[in-house]
């Protein structure tokens, strides 16, 4: 089955495709899927534009409409069932940029490390509980200064589970709450929020493959500044992978390094 793309209809970055899953970068403010879709504005309708007719495209994750980066679409059944399969296995591991209020009492730095928590999610927010929530483990690998804003640092923080909004309320809950995070901290009002959450860098396996890939956009313009020393933790991270076998993707158009 033909599944070649029209990358200029599809009008995203493409970071790796197969015969079997297409890896994009999805902007901040497009949804990756909607219930009714009539304009054709979410990304899967975008894939789904661009290929042809026979080809169904799916999705064995999401990002939220405010967050931005990286976005697995399964092009074949195997592939949706192959993925979603490696999730609930935790066999993907998944790192983000988070730009986040400087704590008030503390140093960020402390925070670096795993953080257990149990969210419930209850009217649209997740809410730490002490009992009767699913578990949430976070790790926050560096933190360092923003460089464009006093008072707001940059977080790089690995996902060891895939709860709803969990970076968002374990770090509003460890007192950093993403800047202008309408539900967890504190919005100037939408004309002037600063939001940002960016899936940065993804590690996981490609259906059909034996060998894993080290997702990630290097010169990816639209990525906030990073201060060197994070950007030096998020290279170790990929490096790490590398030697661990993973084969590193993501030069725009897939290019392999």
């Amino acid at each position: 089955m033909d599944h070649r793309i029209d990358r200029r209809r599809l009008g995203l970055p493409v970071l790796l495709e197969t015969e079997h899953e297409l890896i994009v970068v999805k902007p901040s403010g497009v949804a990756t899927e909607l219930s009714r879709d009539h304009a054709g504005t979410s990304l899967i309708s975008r894939v789904d534009a661009s290929l042809p007719p026979e080809v169904r495209p799916r999705l064995p994750h999401r990002l939220d409409r405010v967050s931005r980066g990286i976005v697995v679409v399964a092009l074949t059944r195997d592939a949706v069932a192959f993925h979603n399969a490696q999730i609930q296995e935790r066999q993907w591991e998944k790192v983000y940029l988070a730009r986040c209020l400087a704590p008030m009492h503390r140093s960020a730095k402390e925070w670096v490390g795993l953080h257990r928590l149990h969210l419930r999610v209850q009217s649209g927010r997740a809410r730490v509980v002490h009992s009767g929530g699913k578990p949430a483990i976070t790790e926050i690998l560096d933190v360092q200064p923003a460089p464009e804003a006093d008072g707001e640092v940059h977080a790089l923080v690995r996902l060891h589970t895939g709860r709803f909004h969990q970076i968002r309320a374990t770090l509003a809950h460890l007192d950093m709450p993403l800047v202008d995070d309408w539900l967890y901290g504190q919005s100037p009002g939408r004309e002037r929020e600063r939001f940002y959450l960016e899936h940065v860098a993804l590690r996981m396996t490609p259906c059909a493959s034996d060998r894993p890939v080290a997702v990630h956009w290097h010169a990816d313009p639209d990525r906030e500044p990073m201060d060197d020393a994070l950007r030096a933790a998020l290279d170790r991270l990929l490096q790490a992978w590398e030697n661990e076998g993973a084969v590193r993707v993501g030069g725009f158009d897939g290019e392999e390094r």
